[in-house]
């Protein structure tokens, strides 16, 4: 049976600045909660325009995230959005001045310790789940996902990098909040040292650094050290489940990964959207007001650490 809990926002307002990973230009981000069930909202603030974060909004896929809308892109929205899903918020605005979302230390945690900061509220209404009835495959290549019948999420992903730093790695679990605080918000991006030149030509990892990203050099990591020996792993199940984020409603199903990036994760969110007889939505129902969350219980026991 699918989860039934309240759905849920930030009980304050949380406000987060720094520049964007690929244009190296700064972004001021304020997370606001959601007086309604509206889902996760990007209100960008110079122009007015509101994209809802739904994988049918989604535009460019080339090493992160972008939403498109009359003319606007929003650019590296996956590490909120993951940890938005880790965290079980359903609605919320997020307001930002940029076109890039800040990359922060290039994981999720920044995103993890602000919601924490802010409180999560319990609103009066139930959150719909998507569950999934039937498997849903996607392809490209040697790269596939599957998505099947499971009671919770649970994702398995496997990467195979011909760099000997990095190599073959798998993780598989089942994702909760603690897990996520615990297990995967703290994973960072990464990439090749061979590939920086590269992407700097093609516009892109502008405002990378050591600071916001691990880079693998043939010998290992140029970091002074890996937060997890499988860093590189734990942070593309990060990625996924802020794509995953853009069904639009709690996903519960079991989610394998091989050699998967955000083309493909959209490609399985936008499959299972048009399948529509391989999920059932559980629709949501007036419900009385919970307690605010993360001000003692889970934020206490699990803090995330700075």
């Amino acid at each position: 049976m699918p989860r039934s809990r309240h759905a849920q926002t930030l009980a304050h307002p949380v406000t987060l600045s720094g520049h964007g990973l690929h244009g190296d230009l700064p972004c001021t981000v304020v997370l606001r909660p959601a007086e309604h069930a509206s889902g996760i909202l990007f209100r960008h603030l110079p122009s007015g325009v509101e994209i809802p974060a739904r994988a049918e909004f989604v535009g460019d896929c080339s090493l992160a995230t972008t939403l498109v809308r009359d003319g606007v892109r929003l650019q590296t929205v996956e590490h909120l959005l993951s940890a938005l899903m880790g965290l079980g918020i359903d609605h919320l605005t997020v307001e930002l001045t940029g076109a890039e979302l800040p990359i922060l230390d290039g994981s999720a945690g920044p995103w993890v310790r602000a919601i924490q900061e802010a409180g999560i509220r319990q609103m009066a209404v139930w959150a719909p789940a998507l569950r999934i009835l039937r498997p849903v495959e996607v392809q490209s290549g040697d790269k596939w996902m599957r998505i099947s019948p499971y009671p919770g999420l649970r994702v398995a992903y496997t990467i195979d990098f011909d760099h000997p730093a990095i190599g073959r790695q798998t993780r598989e679990l089942t994702v909760t909040p603690e897990k996520y605080v615990r297990d995967l918000g703290r994973a960072r991006t990464f990439c090749m040292e061979r590939d920086i030149e590269y992407m700097r030509s093609r516009g892109l990892a502008k405002g990378g650094s050591l600071d916001n990203a691990v880079v693998f050099s043939p010998e290992g990591p140029l970091n002074d050290s890996l937060r997890f020996e499988d860093e590189a792993v734990r942070h593309k199940i990060l990625d996924l489940l802020g794509d995953l984020m853009l069904l639009g409603a709690p996903l519960e199903g079991f989610v394998e990964a091989h050699r998967a990036g955000h083309a493909l994760h959209v490609d399985l969110a936008r499959a299972i959207l048009a399948n529509e007889n391989a999920w059932t939505l559980e629709m949501a129902e007036t419900a009385t007001p919970g307690r605010h969350l993360f001000g003692h219980g889970l934020a206490a026991a699990h803090a995330f650490p700075a």
